[in-house]
């Protein structure tokens, strides 16, 4: 009986340490699985999982939506702080970033922004979003076929916004300096904008002519001796003939008879000095010659009040003493 007895309690006490056992193993199962069912329910919630959309970074842009407004979420709770979109340009011209807030769980809590970078990473638009800024309208330069990136990055809150990204929605926006608004539509200024210096722009040709300047008045400031006058395409003083009670009017395509005052050789000809000048309508470029001199004809080089002087195409020497000359209109 005492031996039985011993091996009842020896089988006994082998059965109640296999059972502890068991439970141990069975416990430390169930703490397991507890602990994968807590972190399969928040993986199903989305607590702490980082970029739930997969667009948190530049390489994973998303395109705007075509014909419309773009709509996404931001998510602090979560972990969607950040999201991507891209933009190419259809024209070389501005372009405009439209973004508003739609729904926000709670409106004091919004802290974010809003970045539009060119290729090259270049910032060209940044601008923050707060409960007291909850929509945004920039423009910015865009050349035709590149892509712009708009990343919107948010601190803290919750909610969704709209996005856009385009053509200002103000056609006339869109003008460069080299355009003008005409009917909703940027056209080309005439003559591109401006012209140069001394020219301006003639809008029926579309080209740039040169202005007529009125001729200088040189007398303006010049003071004459009393019974004289200021010439004004010289701006000298001289005196006007007084006509005569009965003297016969001067013709104007009439010759003008006058005296060679002085002639010095200057080259194969000579230069002369007339006694007539403005005072009887000498001007420059006017032809003539000495009387009774072959050959010795002149033009008038410069005019004076009451002189002028002329290039002549014989030497002084040729001119044999001669001193009446006549001019021709």
């Amino acid at each position: 009986m005492a031996r039985l007895h011993t091996k009842c309690l020896k089988g006994c006490g082998d059965t109640t340490g296999t059972a502890s056992r068991n439970l141990l193993n069975v416990g430390k199962w169930v703490q397991r699985a507890a602990w994968f069912a807590v972190a399969c329910g928040l993986a199903c919630s989305g607590q702490n999982v980082k970029d739930p959309d997969h667009d948190q970074k530049k390489e994973f842009a998303r395109a705007f939506s075509i014909g419309g407004p773009t709509k996404d979420h931001l998510n602090e709770a979560i972990g969607d702080k950040e999201d991507w979109r891209f933009w190419e340009a259809e024209a070389t011209a501005k372009a405009e970033l439209r973004v508003g807030v739609s729904k926000w769980e709670d409106s004091v809590t919004l802290n974010a922004i809003v970045t539009v970078y060119d290729q090259t990473g270049k910032v060209l638009v940044e601008k923050p979003m707060s409960q007291s800024n909850l929509s945004m309208r920039e423009q910015f330069d865009a050349e035709l076929g590149l892509k712009y990136f708009v990343r919107f990055k948010l601190n803290s809150g919750k909610g969704e916004y709209l996005a856009e990204c385009g053509p200002p929605l103000d056609p006339c926006a869109a003008c460069t300096d080299k355009q003008e608004c005409k009917e909703a539509k940027c056209v080309e200024k005439p003559c591109g904008g401006s012209c140069p210096d001394g020219t301006r722009c003639d809008a029926g040709k579309g080209e740039c002519v040169k202005v007529k300047v009125a001729p200088e008045n040189k007398c303006e400031g010049v003071s004459c001796p009393k019974g004289e006058v200021c010439f004004k395409h010289s701006g000298k003083c001289g005196v006007v003939p007084v006509k005569q009670p009965g003297e016969e009017p001067e013709k104007k395509d009439s010759n003008i008879d006058c005296d060679v005052i002085d002639a010095r050789d200057s080259g194969a000809g000579s230069v002369l000095t007339l006694s007539a000048g403005e005072n009887k309508g000498v001007k420059k470029g006017m032809s003539g010659f000495v009387k009774g001199a072959k050959g010795a004809t002149f033009t008038v080089v410069d005019v004076y009040p009451s002189r002028s002087k002329a290039s002549c195409k014989v030497p002084a020497a040729k001119l044999a003493g001669q001193t009446k000359a006549q001019i021709k209109p």
